[in-house]
């Protein structure tokens, strides 16, 4: 049984820690078993958002809301209006009602800081750290399907159902059947999740989860809760992935409606894309306006500092040009994608935040589609004069969290993420690991269990899925064997006319609408041309399908009855129930291993049931073997955990390449190339080149130093 507490915004410092000590010595004599919201927000009506000083969500005690003690006040007036405005708010809430009244009854408890009680009234209820547990001891528990919707409704989740009804399945098993199943399943928020979209630390505050956990829903529904707070406040939510914006918008209306009963005041909170563009705001072009810059475009960063370095450079440029007259304007700023962004835009972000300087980012690493690392944090924020740091993470008792993690991934299976983790790390490849977090214990936190070995530098170690890091309806619905399959083919075409076979069937026979369909091309630059010659099979089986950002508008993922196919980099932030990964095989090997490691890592983290992963022979059969031997594993990551020296080798020789030595490498390749062929037509000797032994001496050292670390 648990007790959670989630600090939201808190009013009365001296009441709510003397409630929360309170609670925590009745929790530890008998079982709370539930969630405290400390400065809940309320929606009673359309003009106005009332905030509860706490409020005990709790299986075995009921709705318990607590009003601290005010002398200047009435206890019994403000109960009395408390206890409407709960219940005109949970009667809008369908699963909560029983006929014309509520299911249950909510409790009001006035709670005094003192010892002194007003005089006794039956009518209500006044408590002190004296007799709360009395009061609390006679308070009825509540069924399970009701607790479960009031969590669901106070939560402000109820909005997030899916609003497809599936209307029309005919299977019982089918994939359609399924993925509806999965869809009702009631996902309430975990106790980080909680945190995470509730509590508002005094300054930054950082939010670290893996794909599929939650992150963006948070971010969302930590805006629309701040706006409701504080609608005055200049607040901004901000991402790297351009197709986000439609999704943020639709999330917070949603969770606004249940905070407020209105749409946001969108000058207010402004969802922005990290860059912006002459005609749509961004956050590197307010600030640049207010610093009286005209904003640079893409097209102008890409001639001045590369592709790669275009958006860094112009934050840089920013950064240093100082303007007397600019002032933060910010109140709150939250990033998504954080991984995504330089170091250099957080900076900016800092600039243009007031203090405290409120600025909530979230990441997963290893959605990062280059081979940066996350930046330090001295790196993002900067130091002070005197070298010390301007923001420090830390989580002390009593006080909202400045670093969560995220541990449960709802999105993907179980088998799908560990063999994305076994793919982007190289776990069971041949010449070793690419990379590895630097953090051993973020392992854990994300949901991984030692079942042997060490997890320390230099030892060797097996590390599996805990069992409560996902949720238990995957393994209810689905095998391993239906959620995840790796195919090679002899040839592109042939991998083409497969993977429209599987879609017609899924749509036809499996019960999935072409819009529960995902086709994603890792290789972004050639997605276009090799979308048009897959959308020819699709055609011929009257499927119709959009290319995300190109043949539909750039802001949308989806329509409906159209499979989309998606660039990496559009498909990045979105997810379907059916992912086909085509031409898998650039993501074998390569010179930037860490790049097309994390391109892999996302493309198969976008699953929610089922992920197909295909290319063609022979790069593909390296993926195929690694993967298979993750499955033969029974999907349990089994490595030598490298020493910092070797970590830091590794990054080195998989990290993103300059444009010279990208033309080395491509120059390299080209001569080896032009020896095979030499030697093929046998116009050459080995004998004729020693240089060949040397190198073929290197090669074989290297594997050996592979294996002896295996």
């Amino acid at each position: 049984m648990s007790f959670d507490i989630v600090r939201g915004i808190i009013r009365n410092a001296a009441g709510t820690q003397t409630l929360i000590d309170t609670l925590k010595i009745i929790n530890e004599q008998s079982s709370i078993d539930g969630t405290l919201f400390l400065g809940y927000p309320l929606n009673a009506t359309k003009e106005s958002t009332i905030t509860v000083d706490a409020l005990l969500i709790s299986k075995n005690k009921g709705l318990v809301a607590f009003i601290f003690s005010n002398p200047q006040t009435d206890p019994r007036e403000e109960q009395d209006l408390l206890y409407y405005q709960l219940k005109n708010t949970l009667t809008n809430y369908e699963a909560l009602r029983k006929k014309r009244d509520l299911a249950f009854s909510p409790t009001v408890i006035t709670f005094y800081p003192t010892e002194e009680l007003p005089q006794h009234d039956e009518d209500y209820i006044f408590c002190n750290a004296k007799n709360l547990k009395e009061e609390l001891d006679k308070l009825l528990p509540l069924e399970e399907t009701i607790y479960v919707s009031l969590c669901e409704s106070l939560q402000k989740i109820s909005s997030m159902k899916p609003r497809k009804k599936r209307t029309g399945l005919l299977k019982e098993n089918s994939l359609g059947s399924i993925i509806k199943k999965i869809e009702l399943e009631i996902a309430n928020l975990d106790e980080w999740q909680k945190k995470a979209a509730f509590e508002i630390p005094e300054g930054p505050q950082r939010i670290r989860g893996l794909a599929g956990s939650g992150k963006t829903v948070v971010l969302a529904l930590k805006a629309a809760y701040l706006h409701s707070q504080h609608p005055d406040w200049n607040i901004a939510v901000t991402f790297y992935t351009r197709s986000l914006s439609q999704q943020y918008k639709d999330m917070i209306t949603n969770f606004s409606y249940e905070f407020m009963g209105d749409i946001p005041n969108w000058d207010k909170l402004q969802i922005l894309h990290a860059w912006g563009t002459t005609s749509e705001p961004g956050i590197y072009s307010e600030i640049a306006k207010r610093k009286n810059i005209i904003p640079k475009t893409f097209s102008t960063a890409k001639l001045q500092y590369g592709i790669k370095y275009a958006f860094e450079g112009l934050c840089n440029e920013l950064l240093h040009y100082s303007d007397n007259e600019f002032k933060p304007f910010y109140d709150a700023i939250l990033i998504d994608e954080a991984q995504d962004l330089p170091a250099s835009f957080f900076r900016l972000c800092y600039e243009a935040a007031k203090a405290p300087k409120r600025i909530v980012f979230a990441y997963d690493e290893l959605q990062n589609l280059n081979a940066n690392i996350m930046p330090t944090l001295d790196e993002m924020f900067g130091v002070d004069s005197d070298g010390n740091p301007l923001v420090k993470l830390q989580n002390q008792q009593n006080e909202s969290r400045q670093d969560i993690v995220l541990p449960i991934c709802y999105r993907n299976t179980p088998w799908a993420l560990t063999l994305a983790h076994a793919l982007g790390f190289g776990i069971y490849r041949k010449e070793g690991l690419v990379q590895l977090f630097n953090d051993l214990e973020l392992w854990n936190d994300i949901g991984y269990k030692v079942i042997s070995g060490i997890l320390d530098y230099g030892n060797k170690v097996k590390l599996a899925r805990k069992e409560d890091s996902y949720p238990k309806y995957f393994t209810k619905l689905l095998t391993p064997e239906s959620a995840v399959k790796v195919m090679s083919f002899d040839e592109v075409l042939v991998q083409y006319q497969w993977v429209a076979d599987e879609i017609e069937r899924n749509i036809s026979e499996d019960e999935l609408d072409p819009d529960d369909i995902l086709v994603i091309f890792p290789e972004a630059y050639y997605s276009k041309e090799q979308y048009m010659a897959f959308r020819q099979f699709l055609l011929k089986k009257n499927i119709d399908s959009i290319l995300a950002g190109v043949n539909a508008d750039r802001d949308t993922f989806k329509v409906e009855n159209c499979v989309t196919c998606s660039s990496i980099y559009r498909a990045k932030g979105n997810e379907a129930p059916m992912v086909y990964i085509v031409n898998a095989e650039y993501c074998a090997q390569g010179a930037e291993m860490i790049t097309l490691r994390n391109i892999l890592f996302t493309a198969i983290t976008r699953s929610r049931a089922w992920v197909r992963i295909c290319g063609v022979s022979p790069e593909m059969d390296i993926i195929k073997e690694e993967a298979q031997k993750c499955i033969n594993n029974n999907y349990v990551l089994e490595f030598r955990v490298p020493t910092p020296e070797e970590l830091e080798k590794m990054r080195l020789i998989h990290r993103d390449r300059t444009d010279e030595e990208k033309k080395k490498i491509r120059d390299a390749a080209k001569a080896i190339k032009n020896i095979i062929e030499l030697i093929d037509k046998g116009e050459l000797d080995f004998t004729d080149l020693p240089e060949l032994n040397t190198l073929m001496n290197k090669i074989n050292y290297k594997r050996n130093e592979v294996d002896t670390h295996e």
